[in-house]
């Protein structure tokens, strides 16, 4: 027994002495990838996002929101730098066009066609009812329109539209009266907001909801030729965006949180109405909206002149965007 012992210990001692070189070396392979393995595949470096904007009152305070928050996420994640470049949308076709191409894009809905971008999972958090989906883009915060009433009663008949299309979605007639003439505005709700604060002959105006439809939706999507190592930190600082502790600040710009479960609270009592009546919304379609937008407006022209055949084409384009 002693004999078969001492025989058996030699045995082990062989075996470690001698033992191939893959036991140890997958030994400690486990270990770095279950340890380090995330922190040393993570890419480190800049990451260049373009913020594309349609209406300018956008461009400087959700291109900074968007800053502040790449700020907060770069101190949790040092190395990693996210660069926001606001722009409107000619000088991003100039961009374009000379091949300066960035990692992501934030924009608005018909801004951008569905090619230029990659294909993303869904990051699975509670949408708000009514939030178009899409699996190349994520919505990270949206507005609504309103109607601006000068008078307590809302009556007058100078009506004001910002553009065609919001005349052609509530029957708007001809009408080419100025903002500082009319008694009723229609428009977006960050132009109300400035005239409100800005204007002298404003700050007494109400606002009122125009209706439950939107397509001031702000996206954010990954360039097609980005990366895998890059796409992750994108996607990853997308999420960041989506967190309940980011969606909390959009409230204070006249945005929306796109999250069913952060209330949305207006930044003033007067806008109580208004928020409340985009807690469900309809939007479109971003990339289709960018295909039907110009035929949009020359229908909601005519429309405003009077051709009812205009119209009904356009309330019939502007159902397609939403389905």
């Amino acid at each position: 027994m002693k004999i078969f012992r001492v025989l058996l210990c030699i045995g082990m001692i062989c075996f470690l002495v001698l033992s191939p070189k893959a036991l140890t070396e997958g030994a400690q392979k486990t270990f770095v990838d279950t340890r380090f393995v995330r922190k040393t595949d993570r890419y480190k470096g800049s990451i260049v996002i373009y913020h594309i904007v349609r209406h300018r009152p956008y461009s400087g305070s959700l291109s900074q929101w968007l800053k502040t928050r790449a700020q907060a996420y770069e101190k949790k994640h040092k190395g990693t730098y996210i660069e926001i470049e606001g722009m409107d949308e000619q000088h991003f076709y100039e961009r374009i066009e000379s091949g300066r191409l960035p990692d992501a894009y934030s924009f608005f809905s018909g801004t951008l066609y569905r090619d230029r971008l990659r294909e993303i999972d869904d990051l699975l958090f509670p949408y708000r009812e009514g939030l178009f989906q899409t699996d190349r883009c994520v919505p990270y915060c949206y507005t609504g329109y309103v109607k601006l009433l000068k008078t307590p009663d809302g009556s007058g008949e100078r009506v004001y539209y910002a553009d065609d299309l919001l005349a052609a979605r509530n029957n708007g007639g001809e009408n080419a009266v100025t903002e500082e003439r009319a008694d009723i505005l229609c428009l977006d709700l960050r132009r109300a907001g400035d005239l409100i604060r800005y204007r002298d002959g404003f700050t007494l105006a109400a606002m009122e909801p125009i209706d439950g439809f939107t397509d001031a939706v702000c996206w954010m999507g990954i360039d097609r030729d980005t990366d895998e190592r890059k796409s992750a930190v994108i996607l990853d600082f997308l999420s960041f965006l989506i967190e309940p502790e980011s969606q909390q600040t959009l409230n204070a710009l006249g945005l929306m949180s796109v999250r069913s479960d952060v209330k949305n609270t207006p930044p003033e009592p007067g806008l109580k109405r208004v928020f409340h009546a985009y807690d469900t919304l309809v939007t479109v379609d971003p990339f289709l909206w960018n295909t039907v937008y110009d035929t949009l407006i020359e229908d909601a022209a005519l429309s405003r002149k009077g051709d009812t055949q205009a119209h009904e084409r356009f309330v019939n384009r502007l159902r397609e965007c939403c389905r």
